[in-house]
């Protein structure tokens, strides 16, 4: 049974469609009876899953978009890579915090990886570009030039202005 998961495994990349893991069921239909079940799942079959394809890439820039109540949300842009069967070029990189701790920079050598076979992330940082700097949010709104805020008990940066454009747009789009 091993044998046969990571033999699969080994033929993902090459399967018409995607997989992200492999279930393992009894045929003998007495056993199955004899194995039972919980109120949920069947004792007779296990799932298996696939740990995410992670690849190397190049964190290329990082824009700062504006939300509606005003938090600077960064966005990674990497170079192309496939990943799960799709094209990742963004991703969300969340806030200063993370950023910090991943201690990424414009410039760098990335690990990524889809976290559920769906939402891209950063893993790691490979290495650091010749000359790179630690990236910081902007001390002013990209939007609306305002000054930007970062409570002591939040992870947010947020532009403090009630009239930046931005904020604007993103209220009368959640509208």
């Amino acid at each position: 049974v091993r044998a046969e998961i990571r033999r699969i495994g080994a033929q993902r990349d090459g399967l018409a469609f995607g997989i992200d893991g492999a279930v393992v069921k009894v045929n003998d239909f007495a056993q199955r009876a004899q194995l039972g079940s919980t109120a949920k799942f069947p004792r007779w079959a296990v799932a298996f899953k696939y740990p995410p394809e992670e690849k190397q890439t190049t964190l290329l820039d990082i824009s700062v978009q504006v939300g509606r109540t005003g938090v600077l949300t960064p966005t990674g842009i990497f170079a192309p890579v496939t990943l799960a069967g799709t094209t990742v070029s963004r991703a969300t990189l969340h806030n200063q915090d993370y950023i910090t701790e991943k201690d990424l920079r414009i410039g760098d050598t990335v690990i990524l990886r889809k976290a559920g076979d769906i939402i891209p992330e950063v893993v790691s940082v490979q290495a650091h570009a010749d000359g790179s700097v630690p990236y910081h949010l902007p001390e002013t709104c990209p939007s609306c030039g305002s000054r930007v805020i970062r409570e002591s008990d939040e992870v947010a940066v947020r532009c403090i202005n009630p009239e930046c454009p931005a904020q604007l747009l993103r209220n009368l789009i959640h509208f």
